[in-house]
């Protein structure tokens, strides 16, 4: 699958599985200086920027 990008922030609560293929397996990726994490799934590759 190719992963796919969103820079728009979503709430953690989103990403309690992906939003592309429902997978639980999620990657916590560096803090960014809004306090903002990247998630990443795992298993299809969306990525995200939430907002914590």
């Amino acid at each position: 699958m190719n992963a796919k990008r969103t820079d728009k922030p979503t709430t953690i609560y989103e990403w309690l599985c992906c939003p592309d293929c429902d997978s639980r397996e999620i990657v916590r990726g560096p803090r960014f200086e809004d306090g903002s994490v990247e998630l990443r799934c795992k298993d299809c590759g969306t990525t995200s920027c939430v907002g914590l």
